[in-house]
């Protein structure tokens, strides 16, 4: 990719500094609701019986 000017080069990587700030968050998400993850019935973590203590 050639810029010509210093301003389109600020615009292409504000764009993609904008869009990488958007796929972590996406990713910050559902890493959280991951770790998060209850079973509705018990309470109790989707994994209980793997977790070792």
């Amino acid at each position: 990719m050639e810029f010509h000017t210093l301003y389109e080069f600020m615009v292409y990587t504000k764009s993609q500094t904008y869009l990488l700030m958007g796929a972590s968050l996406v990713l910050i998400l559902c890493f959280y609701r991951f770790l998060t993850a209850r079973d509705k019935r018990t309470g109790r973590p989707d994994n209980w019986k793997e977790l070792k203590f």
